[in-house]
């Protein structure tokens, strides 16, 4: 027959049955694609039983509905007597005649298939990073000017898919006014002076009317003319980024104020301490003492919950090894200091404590001291009260001039009475200063 020796010299793999399925011949392109080294292997078995067992229930199918409608194609993935695993487009058609028998044409599909499934799981694997990137892909025609948006326009900026338009215009619209003429300006130069990408960063409306600030870069794709047509890149929200930054510079800003408040006051303190005292011993003793009390009210401070410090965490940074040694005796309600008036308050302690290990009752073996605060509402001002009161030290007598750890005392803090008392039974000093 015609049709059979045609397909008999067909590049595909042919074969011929007759009308119980059994194989009545087969090319030579076949023998070769399943790997038969001669027909009389073949010829009068059943075609199905040619292949392995799992898949022939769906050949017997393939026949039967050949035998009503004339034709069955199929594509079906199995190995062969070479063990290898392919793909193979099957088609099955009855031939013309008053006996039934049947044509099947094989072709090897595996490269094909290969080529989509790989397709496939690219796309796949780039709708998977699109839905799970926060980040806002974008792709404009730059011949129609219209713009296709991935789905974190959704995901970030909260537009639904009806919201979002597909022109360069809707885009534009929505960059600030105070950045869109930069942005947009900066996108036409670089295509027109022929850039291969682009980058800006401004400041992109969301669907609930808040200004996001965006990282937004492009690549401009060019035919073999070297004409532009497409322009593709990504938008990245990055507005925690811009706050943190916003953030940085207040610290560093408050950083850098408070270093110098800092220095200022350590230089005051020296220059202070070179006047009063006599000698390099004494200047060392005095100005060393002076700085340590304010590095304890920062340590205080940087503890602290609260924005402050506790007041007893001051005074026993400074003074515990007189409190270990049962010199010096604590007693008050928990109080927390402002932050501007830990140091103040840290230096009149230390000039007090220097003061009582100098001439007073620290200065001997036998001598303590009595620390006390209460708390005192005066109409609507509260008051802090503290009381030094030393007790079994040498005889104090009231100084001639005013030192300058008196001076400390008395106007290092804001808004603070200091009464002064040198009895016989020893120097009582009682600081009331204002809290709020």
């Amino acid at each position: 027959m015609a049709v059979e020796s045609a397909a008999l010299n067909s590049p595909c793999c042919v074969q011929t049955l007759d009308d119980t399925g059994a194989v009545r011949s087969f090319n030579e392109e076949g023998l070769r694609l399943m790997a038969v080294d001669s027909p009389t292997d073949i010829v009068g078995r059943y075609w199905p039983d040619l292949w392995p067992k799992n898949v022939r229930p769906t050949l017997i199918t393939a026949l039967e509905k050949t035998r009503c409608n004339g034709t069955a194609n199929f594509q079906i993935r199995c190995s062969m007597t070479t063990g290898a695993n392919r793909w193979w487009d099957v088609t099955i058609a009855s031939l013309p005649g008053n006996i039934a028998q049947f044509i099947v044409i094989l072709r090897d599909i595996t490269a094909a298939h290969s080529d989509l499934a790989a397709e496939k799981r690219t796309n796949d694997r780039l709708q998977d990073i699109m839905r799970s990137n926060a980040d806002i892909l974008w792709d404009i025609d730059l011949v129609d000017n219209k713009v296709w948006w991935g789905e974190g326009m959704t995901s970030t900026l909260g537009y639904d898919p009806d919201q979002i338009g597909e022109s360069t215009r809707w885009r534009d619209e929505r960059i600030h006014p105070d950045d869109r003429k930069r942005i947009v300006e900066g996108m036409r130069a670089a295509i027109e002076d022929g850039l291969a990408n682009w980058e800006g960063e401004f400041r992109y409306l969301d669907a609930a009317g808040r200004y996001r600030d965006v990282l937004d870069r492009g690549a401009i794709l060019t035919d073999v003319n070297g004409k532009a047509f497409r322009f593709v890149g990504v938008m990245q929200d990055v507005t925690a980024r811009t706050a943190l930054g916003e953030a940085y510079k207040l610290v560093a800003g408050e950083l850098a104020h408070r270093v110098n408040n800092v220095l200022a006051v350590v230089s005051g303190l020296f220059q202070n301490s070179v006047r009063s005292t006599t000698s390099r011993a004494d200047l060392i003793d005095a100005f060393g003492g002076r700085v340590m009390a304010m590095a304890a009210a920062n340590t205080a401070v940087l503890r602290s919950e609260f924005g402050g410090a506790k007041l007893e965490d001051l005074i026993c940074v400074q003074l515990a090894p007189f409190i270990g040694a049962g010199r010096l005796r604590l007693s008050g309600p928990p109080v927390v200091l402002k932050e501007a008036m830990t140091q103040p308050f840290a230096l009149a302690v230390n000039e007090l404590a220097t003061n009582a290990l100098k001439y007073g009752a620290l200065s001997n073996e036998v001598g303590r001291v009595d620390l006390m605060w209460r708390l005192e509402l005066r109409g609507e001002q509260k008051r802090l009260i503290v009381d030094w009161k030393e007790s079994g030290g040498p005889i104090v007598k009231s100084p001639t001039r005013l030192g300058l750890g008196s001076k400390l005392i008395e106007r290092g803090i804001r808004n603070c009475e200091v009464l002064r008392r040198f009895h016989l039974s020893g120097f009582h000093c009682t600081l009331d200063l204002e809290l709020d």
